[in-house]
Parts: structure tokens; C-alpha cells; sequence
């Protein structure tokens, strides 16, 4: 439309849709917490981060990720808004699984199954079917590994055993103190 204009009137046009208007122009770009609240508290209702970034008023999801990178708590943060979301979904497919009657169940089966799959990528731990074990030490740190060998003393010559025995009275003496 506009490259029909005549040159004058798209002069004007131009001119009119760049007259600042006092009003923020595009999305937020800056880091706030009052956005960040918003955007886990949506996720928390049952909106997932794609469409929350689709929203004008709210940052791209690039700037979102871009703040990812450079905060771990916030990382943290969305995490748990997302485990919120999969409880969301989990509601959401029991009260539609609640409301199937003979005459839809064919296609609520159809939206239940594709609901579940998407509760189980947002909250895996507790909505996935697929079981994950987790391999800890003590107290939930690292798995301790000791190397054992087997000495045969028979096979020894007495010499040898003296030495043996001299390193292990060492040892028990140090482990004693």
C-alpha cells in the first residue's frame, strides 16, 4: 500500500509512525524481577514460555535464554515455574479425563496421551513414565571406589613377608593416631 503512495504521502506516513508518542516502543530488553515474576507466575497458571514471549509486553525468548546465561539463579527459577506448569498439565489432564464421556473418548484419548507426553517434558521427575535412577554416596556425594588387592603370603618369600608385615604394623600404627 505504501509503495503505491505518491513520494509525499509516503513521507508523511513515515514520518507519522516514527513521532515519538511518550510510550515504550517493542519488547522489554532489560532484566527486571517484576518481569521475570510475571513470566513464572503465568507458567504457573498453565502458560507455557513459548506463548508468554509471543505476548508484546513480554521479552523475546532469546532475551529470556540470553538472561538464562547470564544468571543461574534464574535458571533456577524458571525451573520451578516449569515443574509448576507440568503440575498444571497434570490437573489439566485429569479434569479432562474427568469430563470423557462414551461419546468423546476416542478423541480425548488422542489429547490425554499428547497432554501426559507433554507433563512428562516438563516435569520429568514427577510425571515420566521412565524411571530414573539417581547413583549416590553417602549423604548424596560422590560414589566412593576403593581398589582391593589380594596378596597371597604363601606364595611369598619369608624376606618379603617380613617387608609386608613392616608396612602393615606402619599402617595400623597411623591408623590408630
Amino acid at each position: 500500500m505504501f509503495l503505491t503512495a505518491p513520494l509525499s504521502n509516503q513521507r508523511i506516513v513515515i514520518e507519522m509512525a516514527t513521532k515519538p508518542t511518550g510510550k515504550p516502543v517493542g519488547r522489554p530488553s532489560n532484566y527486571s524481577e517484576e518481569v521475570i515474576d510475571k513470566i513464572c507466575e503465568r507458567m504457573i497458571n498453565g502458560e507455557d514460555l513459548v506463548a508468554i514471549c509471543l505476548d508484546e509486553t513480554m521479552p523475546a525468548r532469546s532475551t529470556v535464554y540470553k538472561w538464562m546465561d547470564e544468571r543461574p539463579e534464574l535458571w533456577t527459577r524458571l525451573t520451578r515455574a516449569r515443574e509448576g506448569l507440568g503440575d498444571f498439565v497434570a490437573w489439566k489432564i485429569l479434569d479432562m479425563a474427568d469430563k470423557t464421556t462414551n461419546d468423546t473418548a476416542n478423541a480425548d484419548r488422542v489429547k490425554l496421551a499428547a497432554w501426559q507426553w507433554h507433563a512428562a517434558r516438563l516435569a520429568p521427575k514427577r510425571y515420566s513414565e521412565k524411571q530414573m535412577i539417581e547413583h549416590t554416596g553417602a549423604d548424596g556425594g560422590a560414589i566412593k571406589t576403593e581398589t582391593a588387592h589380594k596378596i597371597d603370603a604363601d606364595q611369598l618369600e619369608p624376606e618379603q613377608r617380613d617387608v609386608l608385615k613392616t608396612i602393615f604394623m606402619s599402617a595400623l600404627k597411623t591408623a590408630d593416631k
